[in-house]
């Protein structure tokens, strides 16, 4: 169970599994320490006092009698003598339950006649209690007859709790209330320090996507500020890296696509055609290959401008332009518009990799929308597809199934973890699964725009 909470949630967990534990050892060693008389008669002693005085009473003269019920009466407990058996009428009513639980205690004295009257009425709904309410049956009075050997009734009748009160409440009340409080703060402290962590987890999950550093504030206790602390240096110095990376490469390319121009001018003088259009092609190849590695190189960190994009309008462009050189495409994508948030140059490339990918080893291809909530692009081709086991590698940069290093047969092997990038940018989710033509099918999940 705890390996589905949180930080926080395991947190709470521990400290409600511990009051229960600690609730458990008290209420053991209570039952433990104490017998289950002296138990009940510590939190109900009115019965064992009832007992008591009907005892005292009894064992009495007729003279001392009157002396007795001065003594033992209180503002709390009033007693009487009357020679008559108390009644029910229509302001008062008979408690079957009470006079059960008093008989149990007067099981010393013989069985005796018990006799318990409640004024009449229900009590409150709990939605209709109020603090006036409450007063007014915690204060109500209580009858109790006890009958004697002489033919005669001891009536006690109790005004407010007959058992021990705190400020008016029972005590286990008051305990049960503070044990609430003392939990509801555990809570919102454990919450409180459990806060830069969830920050920084936020912080990490906007980096790993785009690489924006976004500095979390140290907060807490000293370990997790010393963690805190070493992640922002050290989100400081991945982005100083990929940047120098990438300013590195943007420049290395630059000068070589500056020699590749002076090639191909000087390739342009070749006497021979046939050698002229190799030169020229080669020269093209390389070409390629450095504008694939420098987009690799930059990947989900190069900025993304998003701005709504029709996917539906976008795959028929690429498609109809495959359809002007020959390639055996079709489409199933609606009449409707599919419209998500992205950068449209990043996304025309993704898709015109995959479907490049897909002719490159099929004779045919079918891009399709799969129905489902948000929007999903599916590339279906009846080519030789990809093994399971190697699914995942092929979007590693320069990972290729064939091992010949000919783009003919190929590739570059940058074409897919070109695309696995800039799914990862758009926050896309990308899999590869068996084609229903056979071959791969590559499906790209895109959250939808609002």
């Amino acid at each position: 169970m705890l390996g589905r909470l949180g930080f926080a949630g395991r947190l709470m967990a521990i400290v409600l599994f511990a009051l229960i534990a600690l609730w458990a050892a008290g209420v053991g060693w209570l039952f433990l320490s104490e017998s289950r008389q002296e138990i009940l008669s510590r939190l109900f002693p009115v019965p064992e006092q009832i007992s008591a005085i009907v005892q005292l009473i009894e064992a009495a003269g007729p003279a001392e009698r009157t002396l007795i019920l001065k003594a033992v009466s209180s503002e709390r407990l009033h007693v009487t003598l009357t020679q008559e058996r108390p009644e029910a009428s229509a302001e008062t009513m008979r408690r079957p339950l009470a006079e059960h639980f008093f008989a149990l205690y007067l099981q010393s004295l013989q069985p005796r006649d018990v006799i318990a009257l409640s004024p009449r009425g229900r009590l409150p709904r709990w939605r209709d209690w109020h603090l006036g309410d409450y007063w007014r049956n915690i204060n109500r009075s209580e009858r109790f007859a006890v009958s004697l050997r002489d033919h005669g009734y001891v009536v006690f009748e109790t005004f407010g709790a007959t058992g021990p009160r705190l400020f008016g409440l029972p005590p286990g009340f008051g305990v049960g209330l503070l044990g609430a409080l003392i939990g509801m703060a555990a809570v919102i402290a454990i919450a409180r320090e459990a806060r830069p962590l969830r920050q920084l987890s936020h912080s990490l999950g906007r980096f790993s996507s785009d690489a924006t550093v976004a500095h979390v504030k140290p907060a807490g206790a000293p370990e997790i500020r010393k963690l805190i602390t070493a992640v922002n240096d050290m989100q400081t110095r991945i982005s100083e890296l990929v940047r120098g990376r990438t300013l590195l490469l943007g420049a290395v390319s630059h000068d070589l696509k500056t020699y590749i121009t002076r090639l191909r001018l000087r390739a342009e003088r070749l006497p021979e055609p046939e050698q002229r259009d190799k030169a020229a092609s080669d020269l093209d190849e390389m070409t390629r290959l450095l504008e694939d590695a420098l987009a690799v190189s930059r990947g989900g960190f190069a900025a993304i401008q998003r701005q709504p994009v029709d996917l539906a309008a976008m795959l028929r462009e690429i498609v109809e332009d495959r359809r002007q050189s020959g390639a055996h495409i079709k489409t199933e994508l609606g009449g409707e518009a599919l419209t998500v948030l992205g950068e449209p140059t990043a996304l025309r490339r993704l898709f015109i990799n995959l479907i490049e990918n897909a002719l490159r080893f099929a004779t045919r291809c079918t891009v399709r929308v799969l129905p489902d909530r948000a929007v999903v692009i599916a590339i279906d081709d009846d080519g030789p597809g990809i093994p399971p086991n190697a699914r995942n590698a092929v979007f590693e940069p320069f990972f290729r199934l064939e091992n010949s290093r000919s783009r003919s047969t190929g590739g570059s092997g940058l074409g897919l973890a070109i695309v696995k990038q800039i799914a990862d940018a758009h926050g896309a989710r990308l899999d590869l699964s068996t084609s229903p033509e056979g071959g791969l099918r590559v499906r790209i999940a895109f959250p939808q725009a609002s």
